[in-house]
């Protein structure tokens, strides 16, 4: 049996530390219980990572106090976008992969663990024709071909889909239509067992088209808890993070420490189309700051 600790939307800045109190609380609540084989964390890494990549820095940096091994993939907050349309998203590009590889190696990779392969994919390049997209596409097609018996569990930021891979709308919540062939094509062939993402902030367990989908809660905040006006999609809006453990078959343990804060930046999200994460999160502060020296 293996234990994974499972998280995502961290949202990490040493400039904009905005979310770094559910951080401390976090390492506190993992400090009073047996800590996991491993941490990963998937996605979102920096608050604005394609406009401070100190971000990623800081992240790196905070990931290594977790106190077990870690393996990380990015999220758009931490690189960008094929096809920007929702808050933090800036277009991918080969700079932007480069600086994730300074700081955390490959935004795609494999691991193996007792009956099991974790497949990690970038979720932010499918579509854009960057040389990334090609090389991921044959190092997936490499990596479920050589898993021989091993069940295979796949790790990406964006959730394939909201509610049916069959869904044709673009969405900056989930993989675009025309990009979902690349994985679902192993799901049909009854390859793919588990799928786990973050990105929405919301923690849900659903069956589909043949293979389990969990998201992954966010750690840093949620948006819109009473669900007033963001769309309904089945998850539960709570910050938080998960306990897998893989043996036979797969079982998720959530969890919600009450020391955590539920910081709901629906006003962020609201305000003027994407809000007011840009300049919050990003370049300039909406107050003065404080001098410097020699100022």
């Amino acid at each position: 049996m293996t234990r994974i600790g499972l998280l995502s939307d961290v949202h990490l800045s040493r400039a904009r530390p905005w979310f770094h109190a559910n951080w401390e609380l976090l390492l506190a609540e993992l400090a009073r219980a047996p800590a996991p084989d491993m941490f990963i964390i998937t996605g979102d890494c920096a608050l604005d990572a394609p406009v401070r990549e100190d971000d990623l820095a800081f992240a790196r940096e905070q990931f290594d106090r977790l106190p077990a091994p870690w393996h990380a993939l990015p999220g758009n907050h931490d690189i960008g976008a094929c096809h920007p349309e929702g808050a933090g998203e800036a277009l991918v590009s080969e700079a932007l992969l480069a600086a994730w590889t300074r700081h955390f190696g490959a935004d795609f990779w494999v691991l193996d663990v007792p009956g099991w392969r974790l497949i990690a994919l970038n979720s932010l390049i499918p579509g854009s024709n960057l040389p990334a997209e090609h090389a991921q596409a044959a190092f997936l097609e490499d990596a479920i071909s050589t898993a021989g018996a091993q069940q295979v569990a796949v790790l990406t930021h964006k959730p394939l889909c909201l509610h049916d891979v069959t869904e044709t709308a673009n969405s900056a919540a989930c993989w675009r239509p025309q990009t979902r062939e690349l994985l679902h094509r192993h799901v049909r062939e009854g390859r793919v067992a588990l799928i786990i993402s973050g990105h929405l902030h919301e923690s849900r367990d659903r069956i589909i088209a043949g293979a389990r989908h969990l998201w992954l809660p966010g750690l840093a905040f949620v948006i819109d808890m009473p669900s007033e006006w963001r769309m309904v999609m089945g998850g539960r809006k709570r910050v938080g993070h998960a306990t897998l453990e893989l043996g036979a078959g797969p079982s998720i343990t959530w969890h919600e420490p009450p020391s955590l804060l539920n910081i709901d930046i629906d006003g962020w999200m609201r305000a003027g189309g994407i809000g007011l994460y840009g300049p919050l999160a990003g370049e300039g502060l909406p107050y003065p700051h404080p001098p410097t020296s020699g100022e």
